[in-house]
């Protein structure tokens, strides 16, 4: 029987690494297609060391002779940011427009994927994907060239919002159709697959017109040098921002890579005309600070990103001191409250003052509100309504209001259960596995595959390195060596130092075993650590990770 199927890989249950399936066929055989291909930024504290991560795309992997496209609706990292990255998985041809296409290039020169892969595609016009007929349907959101996907099948259309927002007055493109949505209403959409970032904000996100005024008065408020961060793909932020530091009189200075490629494509593909003029770091030297005005990467607290440099008063080019100005023209996304807040208060121990939208009206969302999501569930009249792009509270809040916007039904999917929208009555039909990918330095590795459990664990307990030589029968040729990282030196509780105490420890335990014991590497190697383990919190109350490195010598 064929049907239309629905799963949500990563984005549904968490905001950030979006990467939604849809699916057609009978189930053990249908074709796919992949909307969207995201990054999301771990919790250092969950994953140290790990900067960035993907989803685990290994279900649809493992299908990759079945997948008829990939379509991305805009190019915010957490939309297209593991798109190259992952490409090697999926082989398969990346739809998109202009801007996003631009993006996605780049990315591509910068794995090593050709970009004969990218299909740029015009709004409004279907593509065909194997079952599937993909139209770009333009939305407004933060970035150029939003676009919401309206997925035609044989049982009916989906219409895949991505971000979005309603804006009658955007820095790009035109306003929302929102005559050609009512069109699509009136001749039938069978499910609304939604964000759901704003389901508990009341009224309208607002445009960005609401805080040019706002954030000029900040701004020529301001005495020394002002630096401002938003995310670095928020063009439409970034251009309001230059232009009220332009206004002040103040000269502007981009600081983060990101932020300067997202300018640079922008001003490429010909949307951004009009962006004010810059100057480089060094020029910014020759300027006095109080017609300074830097824009830089970090909004979210990033560790690596300027703004945490800057804080850490460790930027090679930027640096603050008391009295300028730090503007934080962003939200925080939910779980990165504490790195942002640590960002703060390095900036406060400084006298550097920090001025956020609890303090004066200059940032407005991306996303929907609750009156606009229910307009555009009056406008497009969907019999299912499926919440995504959100956490777990989010999508069930979604679920219980889109009924009284209008919808026969709605379904909670989170990552990893796969919903048959059509025929008949909706129902999850499976679970399949789901999880993370790390980026852990130039590899992917499986957020299961232990390597940072093992990383977490040094950082909780330390590490002990034993060295262990001994003849063919086992016997000691010298005495054994360790190395501690990450303990006390020194401790009223022992005599002697602590790596000397736990080299004698595995000694002993060695020089106890039995003769047909210590010709087993084996079992050497796990007396050994074990007894350094135990020396080890018998000394300072842990039971650090160890190694063990046996060498056995002829003769």
């Amino acid at each position: 029987m064929d049907a239309l199927y629905y799963l949500p890989l990563g984005g549904a249950g968490e905001i950030g690494m979006n990467l939604y399936l849809y699916g057609y066929g009978p189930r053990h055989s249908a074709r796919w297609i992949i909307v969207d291909c995201g990054i999301g930024f771990p919790d250092a504290a969950h994953a140290p060391g790990v900067e960035v991560m993907t989803p685990d795309p290994q279900f649809i992997a493992d299908r990759a002779d079945a997948l008829d496209g990939i379509f991305i609706t805009h190019a915010h990292e957490d939309h297209i940011g593991a798109v190259a990255r992952l490409w090697h998985k999926f082989n398969a041809t990346v739809y998109c427009t202009k801007f996003p296409a631009e993006i996605a290039k780049r990315k591509f020169d910068e794995f090593g994927v050709s970009t004969k892969h990218i299909e740029i595609c015009v709004p409004n016009e279907a593509v065909s994907a194997g079952p599937f007929s993909v139209s770009f349907f333009p939305m407004t959101h933060s970035i150029p060239e939003t676009s919401a996907l309206i997925i035609g099948t044989p049982l009916g259309k989906v219409f895949h919002t991505a971000d979005f927002k309603i804006d009658d007055n955007p820095v790009f493109g035109a306003p929302m159709d929102k005559e050609a949505m009512r069109t699509l209403g009136e001749e039938g959409i069978l499910a609304l697959c939604c964000d759901s970032t704003n389901v508990f904000e009341p009224g309208v996100a607002g445009t960005e017109d609401e805080i040019r005024q706002p954030l000029r008065d900040v701004i020529a408020g301001c005495e020394g040098k002002i630096a401002a961060t938003t995310f670095a793909s928020n063009v439409a932020r970034l251009k309001t921002l230059a232009e009220a530091a332009r206004d002040s009189g103040r000269a502007i200075v981009i600081a983060g890579r990101a932020m300067r490629r997202m300018i640079e494509a922008a001003v490429q593909t010909g949307i951004l005309t009009d962006f004010p003029q810059m100057i480089s770091e060094e020029e910014a030297r020759d300027v006095p600070d109080d017609h300074l005005f830097y824009l830089v990467t970090g909004s979210q607290g990033e560790g690596r990103a300027a703004m945490a440099r800057i804080a850490g008063n460790t930027h090679p080019s930027v640096s603050l001191s008391e009295g300028d100005t730090v503007i934080f023209s962003s939200k925080t996304i939910p779980g990165n409250e504490t790195d942002v807040s640590r960002i703060y208060n390095m900036l406060a121990e400084r006298g550097i003052r920090v001025i956020d939208d609890g303090i004066a009206d200059i940032h407005v969302s991306g996303h929907a509100s609750r009156d606009e999501l229910e307009e555009v569930y009056a406008l497009l009249n969907p019999q299912i309504a499926i919440p995504m792009h959100g956490e777990r509270r989010h999508l069930h809040e979604h679920a219980v209001m889109a009924k009284a916007w209008g919808a026969d039904s709605s379904y909670v999917v989170p990552n990893g259960s796969m919903l048959q929208i059509a025929p008949g009555e909706p129902v999850i039909v499976d679970e399949v596995e789901t999880g993370r990918l790390y980026v852990d330095g130039n590899q992917l590795i499986h957020s299961m595959d232990g390597v940072v459990r093992a990383r977490k664990k040094m950082g909780m307990n330390g590490h002990i390195a034993v060295s262990i030589i001994l003849d063919e029968a086992g016997d000691l040729i010298v005495e054994s060596d360790a190395r501690v990282t990450g303990a006390p030196e020194e401790s009223n509780d022992w005599k002697g130092e602590v790596e000397g105490l736990i080299a004698e420890a595995v000694d002993d335990a060695i020089e106890g075993l039995k003769n047909k014991d210590r010709r087993d590497d084996d079992k050497i190697e796990e007396t050994a650590r074990r007894s350094a383990r135990s020396a080890a919190y018998r000394l300072w109350g842990k039971k650090p990770e160890t190694v063990v490195m046996l060498t056995r010598l002829d003769g």
